[in-house]
């Protein structure tokens, strides 16, 4: 392998989640690319501008033609436009928060998402299948604002299965623990689907720690949902959660990783860990195998891509350029010493039809939200 590959680094900053950008590389230099990294910063991933004026940057002053990117969905079209017109292989990763309304596959641009709208699409399909005819909702000002919600809702096509919806002002009410159990309670809902992050996390768990909301209604909640405080509250009452996700930290199925991110820096990995791992392992595959080094060459190596990575086989599909995988639902388990692992209880086998009927949907006219990468505010 050429020692002189030279590898773009794109990465936004977090104040929420301050390791996001630490966590990412760390998880791409576990591969050990023979190669020299040159590291931008795109600050809040909402400036497609920035975004371009970075990666000419990288390929005019620096010479660089491969990128890894970790991005949001602000005028992202925008941005693989310009790298596929100039001749530049990029791979972007991102957290999948928001819906793919009008998007197309360019020539270069391979995207691997953590998918957490598409986590929620199948959670609404599962909720389906078991009948559930009650869901309540439950998340912050800031969290309402990406798709989650409007995935799940996808998912209940013409059935209305949502009850109601409780979500936290941006500057919480001085008893918000009463309002979030009375708003809930008079749903008397089958389920409480509820998705929160960072600091409204933790807002949020102090409220349950208060109301005792999640002694009453099992809740199903996204990955960025737990944090200690939460599994305080659950490990002291042994309740109902479930986590929908396509990877969980304490995930048996890949102790192989885990194991190697603990010798490489005596800590578990994170879900930034994880696309910068697989975004890293999948540079490293193509540049293994390709005939040489050029853009052309690593490109038609990615037809032909087939791996196995932390969250199953990575491929990518071939109409739209993405990776697919299944999703899970994943229970909370208490040991008899009291110890909290989450451990796989429903595969949700994932064919990619979601994402792709939403490619070819116009977007909305009333979609608003944040332009922000989500997470990164």
């Amino acid at each position: 392998m050429d020692n002189d590959i030279k590898i773009g680094i794109l990465i936004p900053k977090s104040k929420q989640y301050p390791t996001i950008d630490k966590d990412f590389m760390r998880g791409l230099k576990l591969n050990n690319l023979n190669a020299k990294f040159f590291v931008e910063s795109i600050g809040i991933g909402a400036d497609e501008k920035m975004i371009i004026d970075r990666i000419q940057k990288l390929n005019f002053q620096e010479d660089v033609s491969i990128i890894i990117g970790f991005f949001g969905h602000k005028n992202m079209s925008e941005v693989y436009n310009y790298t596929s017109k100039n001749d530049i292989l990029l791979i972007a990763a991102d957290l999948g928060a928001t819906l793919p309304y009008e998007t197309q596959a360019y020539k270069g641009v391979y995207i691997n998402s953590f998918g957490l709208a598409e986590s929620c699409y199948h959670l609404g399909r599962y909720f389906t299948s078991k009948k559930y005819e009650k869901i309540a909702t439950s998340t912050s000002f800031y969290d309402s604002g990406y798709g989650l919600l409007s995935a799940i809702e996808y998912a209940f096509n013409e059935q209305d299965n949502f009850s109601g919806h409780y979500i936290t002002p941006f500057h919480p009410r001085e008893d918000e623990a009463l309002y979030m159990s009375q708003i809930i309670n008079e749903q008397k809902p089958d389920a409480v689907f509820a998705f929160y992050s960072g600091l409204y996390a933790e807002e949020n768990a102090d409220f349950i720690s208060q109301n005792k909301i999640t002694q009453k209604y099992p809740f199903y909640v996204t990955p960025f949902f737990i944090n200690d405080k939460i599994l305080d509250e659950y490990k002291n009452n042994q309740n109902d959660l479930y986590v929908v996700s396509s990877w969980m930290q304490n995930d048996t199925d890949t102790s192989e990783l885990n194991e190697l991110y603990q010798n490489s820096y005596s800590e578990n990995p994170t879900y930034f860990s994880i696309l910068g791992y697989e975004n890293g392992l999948i540079l490293k595959n193509i540049m293994l195998n390709a005939k040489n080094l050029s853009v052309k060459s690593l490109i038609e190596e990615m037809d032909h891509l087939n791996i196995k990575g932390p969250r199953g086989i990575i491929k990518f599909d071939k109409d739209t350029n993405r990776t697919t995988f299944n999703h899970y639902i994943y229970e909370l388990n208490l040991d008899s010493l009291n110890n909290i692992s989450f451990r796989k209880i429903e595969t949700l086998v994932n064919d990619g039809h979601f994402i792709k009927a939403l490619s070819s949907i116009t977007k909305p006219d009333h979609q608003s939200g944040w332009h922000n990468a989500y997470l990164c505010h």
